[in-house]
């Protein structure tokens, strides 16, 4: 016996078995009468059993025809519902978009690309994780999330990575603080000034402790993981603190202002991730390809 079935085996089947009669299934098939009795044929041969009786004026499924039957529907109904889904997929008709990204920037900017991709495409379902960097990267490994968009690369040994843009960081301090005064920040002006910090596995710790600690800061002994809480704790005056520029608005608090950082230095690479040598689906590649035109663009 042959398992090697084609789906133009089964679909031979299926046409005989409805129309009952050689000629008209031959022509649903696109084959002259002989060629398709030869397809027939063949068939039985490679089950191992006879699946019609036949005459000149009948035919009809044989019992073994039969139960070849409901594995014949089957079969034919998963290909058609796969074509289906597919045919939906590339139409944009179905799908879904699962990115994840840093806090601060979930809470605008992705939105804002997201609702933007939504118009183009109101039929796919879009989902978004606002997690730590590198709970992000973690995510993309592990397939959890189609790509991410956070403040670090992933190794090139495993993942694409796209710079989209640069974001600079800003000082968030008391408005009746002096440095408030400025329009714009020096390093050198946090001189012996307290800092509430990031948490040390954060990307704004990492990137710009090595600038606080060259212009000598002090340190208050707080340390936060959220930039609300850093936020609550500057009103409170126990001490300056550094944000991305897309955390400005998660800082917003009466009595509190936000200066930029004067500083070449001073920014943070907003990067989109991928997995290398994998393909994402229509939907994902879409909104890939929507957030790789914003690059330069950081609104």
């Amino acid at each position: 016996m042959n398992h090697n079935l084609t789906g133009r085996s089964i679909d031979a089947f299926l046409a005989l078995e409805e129309t009952r009669r050689f000629v008209l299934a031959a022509k649903r098939c696109h084959v002259s009468p002989s060629t398709f009795s030869q397809m027939i044929s063949r068939l039985e041969d490679q089950v191992g059993a006879k699946l019609f009786d036949r005459d000149t004026r009948n035919v009809s499924l044989t019992p073994e025809g039969v139960i070849f039957s409901f594995g014949a529907h089957r079969i034919s109904a998963e290909i058609k519902s796969s074509l289906a889904e597919l045919m939906d997929r590339a139409s944009f008709s179905k799908g879904r978009v699962t990115v994840a990204t840093t806090p601060s920037l979930a809470a605008d900017w992705m939105p804002r690309r997201l609702a933007e991709f939504r118009n183009l495409y109101p039929e796919i379902d879009l989902r978004i994780h606002d997690v730590t960097t590198e709970r992000c990267m973690e995510m993309v490994r592990r397939n959890e999330a189609d790509f991410g968009v956070s403040a670090q690369p992933g190794s090139d040994e495993e993942f694409d990575n796209i710079l989209l843009f640069k974001e600079r960081y800003y000082l968030i301090c008391p408005e009746d603080d002096p440095i408030a005064k400025e329009t714009t920040i020096k390093l050198s002006d946090l001189e012996n000034r307290n800092f509430v910090h990031m948490v040390r596995t954060g990307t704004v710790r990492q990137q710009m402790m090595p600038l606080l600690t060259a212009a000598k800061v002090g340190d208050s002994g707080m340390e936060v993981g959220n930039f609300g809480s850093l936020a609550g704790l500057v009103t409170a005056k126990f001490g300056l603190g550094i944000v991305p520029e897309h955390a400005v608005q998660l800082c917003h608090r009466s009595g509190l202002v936000a200066r930029p950082l004067q500083s070449p230095r001073a920014v943070r690479p907003i990067i989109m991730t991928r997995r290398k040598g994998f393909s994402m689906s229509v939907a994902a590649s879409a909104f890939w390809k929507q957030l790789e035109k914003t690059k330069n663009s950081k609104k």
